[in-house]
């Protein structure tokens, strides 16, 4: 596998270009509700949908603006093999036609998983059109939660609702909604029970974007 090597030159480049590059593709980037509240000593394990090829970036953007913690995301390995770069400012690799591949990632991801990190996992495993249902969750999750509570940490895990809209406007708006935390300690959701809390949050953000709800706005053009 490829492991994540945060460098800073990697952000001091990729922060700026990214925001720009939001401002200029999108039109605005809105928080609908609030971030959950997790203590600064634990770790996040954030769980979005897969709809859209930006979607690794609408996260990384969240955490500079709101969160601010050490990054990473897992990414197909061809796809970080393509895209080498993003290893430098937090990406790793899964293997998905290797078992003995996904295990060394997943326990990878658990011991990355200390104090003030979020990391950015895809359960669906691939890029699914937004309003397939189901969403198809792979059980990953269930080995890290589970590592996580042998192991005895704390580890907040976050739903995390994404969807672009067109409207009014000529470029899309981006919408995100977060969900509330389960704890690796106390909670022992399966990945069903997780698919299915993600598919009811995916609905609410559909109700609340019809509702013109237009939450906070973290960027605009």
């Amino acid at each position: 596998m490829i492991t994540a090597k945060h460098q800073r030159w990697a952000h001091a480049i990729f922060r700026p270009y990214l925001r720009s590059l939001i401002k200029r593709r999108f039109h605005a980037l809105h928080l609908l509700g609030d971030l959950p509240a997790i203590p600064d000593d634990t770790a996040i394990v954030l769980l979005p949908n897969h709809a859209t090829w930006w979607d690794g970036f609408f996260p990384y953007m969240l955490n500079v603006l709101l969160w601010k913690r050490e990054y990473f995301i897992m990414m197909l390995e061809h796809r970080l093999q393509e895209f080498w770069f993003f290893r430098f400012v937090g990406a790793f690799s899964i293997n998905q036609q290797s078992p003995k591949g996904i295990v060394e990632t997943l326990d990878y991801t658990v011991q990355l998983l200390e104090g003030k990190r979020l990391l950015v996992m895809f359960p669906q495993g691939e890029l699914s059109a937004w309003g397939k249902r189901p969403l198809g969750y792979n059980r990953g999750i269930e080995r890290v939660m589970k590592k996580c509570r042998e192991q005895g940490k704390r580890v907040a895990i976050v739903p995390l609702a994404m969807r672009c809209e067109f409207l009014a406007d000529e470029k899309p708006h981006i919408f995100l909604c977060c969900g509330e935390p389960l704890w690796t300690d106390t909670d022992t959701p399966s990945a069903t029970e997780l698919e299915r809390i993600e598919t009811d949050l995916l609905a609410t953000l559909e109700q609340r974007i019809i509702a013109g709800e237009t939450g906070t706005i973290l960027l605009a053009q």
